[in-house]
């Protein structure tokens, strides 16, 4: 069998749809499965046995380049042009792999855009009331409703495999870092001998404002968990969130390590040698908790029995209150966040440590 899986992004979407690829695999060792992603997103699936191939596309560019406003590549009459050359070419490549399953685990227009030109013969998708975009349901013909007790998007995503009539479902995640992403994350902390120690990365940024417990709380954070727990903290960060983390380090009266530039590999291999990761609902959270690392997770508009870390040995933060769940990406007051005293997250990352006897303070 062929198979097509249509989860474009983001990092912890792409993660949280690894046991449908793990069970698909387990099940059917001989079938054929492709996997479409943005391209920033694709990092994460490489390395991944379970997959045969990888197809990116990168629609955040053809948004940009179709976009009118002050745009000089549309303006020299190019962009669009090479754009459409883009996508004819992916709907090309798609074409040509002649699938006969295409499961479409976004739930967008854009998403059942791609599993209709794919010309798999089944395509499938969730009902009306589980896609998040509803015109989505125009282009699967096959639908699945996951159960009431499948509140969890892991849980979800495997819904969408009854068609199959699985006997076994594999909650498993599997990602990969090559021995030169770890030798790179060992030689940093080889320089600053932390070799062999007991690690607490804390991750202060998001993709989301509104996920944004705020640089002056992680600041009094790290404070106290340094000063109070005794512990190596690392500040990790990725493109783009340089100027948050040194916010962070400016308002704190002691200084933490800062992680080197890392590739999602890279981060991989650094969680992996950590003991306890702190952070709100982003990608490295999720990667954390699939890697079974202990977290403290901090929850704004987000649902978190839906979008929580997976598994056991996690403590979830989040107030409950009557605008929660609006998963919106911007807000006048971020209420929900601003609930949400250092107090709180200290004593829950106390409480860890006091469990997880093997997250022991600096000598």
């Amino acid at each position: 069998m062929r198979i097509l899986i249509v989860k474009l992004s983001s990092i912890g979407d792409v993660v949280h749809t690894l046991p449908v690829l793990r069970t698909i695999r387990y099940n059917l060792p001989n079938s054929y499965i492709v996997w479409i992603v943005e391209e920033k997103t694709r990092e994460i699936l490489e390395g991944n046995k379970d997959v045969d191939r990888i197809i990116t596309i990168n629609t955040k560019k053809w948004r940009k380049g179709m976009s009118l406003r002050g745009n000089p590549e549309l303006d020299s009459g190019e962009a669009i042009p090479a754009i459409f050359r883009e996508l004819m070419d992916v709907i090309n490549t798609l074409r040509k792999e002649r699938f006969d399953t295409a499961i479409d685990l976004q739930g967008l227009i854009k998403s059942g855009v791609i599993s209709y030109l794919s010309r798999a013969k089944t395509r499938i998708g969730f009902d009306s009331g589980n896609c998040r975009e509803l015109l989505n349901i125009l282009f699967t013909n096959k639908k699945a409703s996951p159960a009431k007790e499948d509140s969890h998007v892991v849980d979800k995503n495997l819904s969408l495999l009854k068609p199959f009539g699985f006997k076994e479902i594999k909650r498993d995640f599997n990602i990969f870092s090559s021995q030169k992403d770890g030798e790179y994350i060992n030689e940093f902390l080889i320089k600053n001998r932390l070799i062999g120690k007991s690690l607490i990365v804390v991750n202060p940024a998001t993709g989301w404002k509104t996920k944004e417990w705020g640089i002056k709380n992680y600041a009094g954070l790290c404070d106290r968990i340094i000063s109070e727990i005794g512990a190596n903290i690392i500040l990790t960060w990725g493109p783009g969130e340089e100027n948050m983390v040194k916010g962070v380090m400016d308002l704190m009266a002691y200084k933490p390590l800062v992680a080197p530039p890392t590739t999602l590999k890279q981060i991989v291999a650094l969680l992996r040698m950590c003991e306890l990761f702190i952070g709100g609902d982003t990608g490295p959270l999720h990667i954390a908790a699939a890697l079974k690392i202990p977290t403290v997770a901090i929850y704004g508009p987000s649902d978190p029995l839906r979008n929580g870390p997976y598994g056991d040995n996690h403590f979830i933060i989040h107030k409950k209150i009557e605008c929660s769940g609006c998963y919106k990406r911007s807000c006048d007051t971020i209420e929900c966040m601003k609930l949400i005293s250092v107090d709180e997250v200290f004593s829950a990352i106390a409480n860890h440590v006091s469990k997880y006897q093997s997250i022991k303070v600096s000598e």
